[in-house]
């Protein structure tokens, strides 16, 4: 992506912004966005690089060589990177990634990667390679401490695998007591269960944020990295010692609907039936037709139905509020029932509701604000930030808009570092609930000294 891009961008609706379950209709009120302030953070304390070149060992260069240039001789303790699959959903080596990376940076460094579908992104990008593409940030700030593991689903239940990667990932970091923060990438499938396994060991008052590892078109072509170990099927986790200030926030950013329900047959990711009825026939009903001719044999429903029309679960708090949490259906089965891209209990309200485009591309602009104004952290003050954002409401966005994520992100951070990844599927924070998994979500965490 070109990185000139015009900042004077104008975001074609921007509407409710902080509210999640708003049910006013959208304002077609044009918003101008002014070029991000530059960031006042100590220089050297984060760096980020980037690359789309085809041969992995050389990306890795590349994007590291960057990173040192704006870490100005200070030496990393900690590197996050993404790897994109790439326009040819062909994606890079992971050993030679891996291996590349430790030999750039050398022994000591914690390292944490997942893959991203399409590409990745940085302040300067969106990235998208024909093989693949990279982005990484490392931290140098001594005010941060990290520790990284990752644990193979394969060998462990969820629940287990979950504690076992945080046992080791706090033992790794060398530091007493629990974390500020937990940063989750795990393989699509059951992370519902590995949440439990982190709170047994961390509490409900942690965050875990993050997203699971993605790919193009859901072949499992993804991947997770922890230091030297390389997953198709893990989680990867890592532990957060500061005290910079955390803020952080997510978004749904669909409007409500009168459609509503009781989940009344359910069975993992499989929503069998609503109000004692078929899933897919009252998920048609709601949406005026619009999975009539998918229900006569079945099929997929994502970029196409699902992403604009998603389910929302609704989860009692601690409190008497109640937490709508996005559901994403991927598919209308034979039997009349809704494939899932996250669980839903038995016995919960469950909602449809609606959204554009525009409202999902938007998003890049208004969660990162939200972030910020958590900690009442000043736009530019950041030391470094990390986005996640939705493959399923990634592809709903219409291709030639895309190189506007991160032109958003930036101007509402602005100008501090960042990276970005399409994930699929999304951990989320509930104040005084505990961290849950949902679909169609995006994310952002901001570390500042402010």
């Amino acid at each position: 992506m070109n990185k000139k891009i015009i900042f004077g961008l104008i975001i074609v609706i921007l509407i409710g912004v902080g509210v999640w379950m708003s049910t006013r209709p959208a304002e077609e009120k044009p918003v101008q966005i002014a070029p991000p302030e530059k960031s006042e953070i100590a220089v050297g304390d984060a760096g980020y690089g980037w690359s789309i070149k085809d041969d992995p060992k050389e990306a890795v260069k590349e994007a590291v060589s960057l990173m040192k240039q704006r870490l100005e001789g200070k030496t990393p303790k900690y590197v996050l990177f993404f790897t994109g699959i790439g326009k040819g959903n062909i994606g890079y080596n992971p050993e030679e990634i891996i291996a590349e990376i430790r030999n750039q940076l050398g022994p000591n460094v914690q390292i944490h990667g997942g893959s991203s579908s399409i590409g990745v992104l940085t302040k300067e990008g969106f990235h998208i390679g024909d093989v693949g593409s990279l982005a990484l940030i490392a931290v140098a700030s001594e005010r941060m401490d990290f520790g990284v593991a990752g644990v193979s689903l394969d060998e462990f239940s969820p629940q287990e695998a979950g504690k076992k990667a945080i046992e080791l990932a706090m033992k790794n970091a060398q530091k007493e007591g629990l974390p500020q923060i937990v940063y989750m990438t795990a393989s699509p499938g059951v992370e519902e269960k590995i949440l439990p396994g982190i709170e047994e060991v961390l509490g409900i008052d942690i965050p875990i944020i993050g997203g699971s590892s993605g790919d193009n078109h859901l072949t499992g072509k993804w991947h997770e990295f922890a230091n030297d170990n390389i997953y198709t099927n893990g989680v990867v986790l890592t532990a957060v010692y500061t005290d910079l200030k955390i803020g952080q926030d997510y978004e749904h950013s669909y409007l409500s609907s009168e459609n509503k329900g009781i989940a009344t047959k359910v069975e993992g990711r499989v929503l069998y039936e609503i109000d004692g009825k078929p899933a897919a026939e009252v998920y048609n009903e709601w949406t005026g037709g619009l999975v009539k001719e998918i229900l006569k044999k079945g099929g997929t429903i994502l970029s196409e139905v699902s992403a604009f029309y998603p389910l929302a679960r609704g989860v009692k708090g601690a409190g008497k509020e109640i937490f709508y949490i996005s559901v994403m259906p991927y598919t209308v089965n034979e039997d009349k029932s809704l494939g899932l891209f996250a669980n839903i209990e038995t016995g919960d309200e469950v909602m449809l509701l609606h959204g554009t485009w525009e409202l999902l591309l938007n998003r890049a602009y208004s969660t990162p604000k939200k972030a910020l104004s958590v900690k009442a952290i000043p736009s530019g003050k950041g030391l470094f930030g990390i986005y996640t954002f939705c493959a399923g409401a990634m592809f709903a966005v219409p291709e030639v808009e895309r190189a506007k994520f991160p032109v958003l992100v930036d101007n509402a951070l602005g100008g501090i570092p960042f990276i970005g990844a399409f994930t699929l599927g999304e951990q989320i924070f509930l104040p005084g609930t505990g961290n849950r998994h949902a679909n169609l979500v995006n994310s952002m965490i901001v570390f500042s000294e402010e």
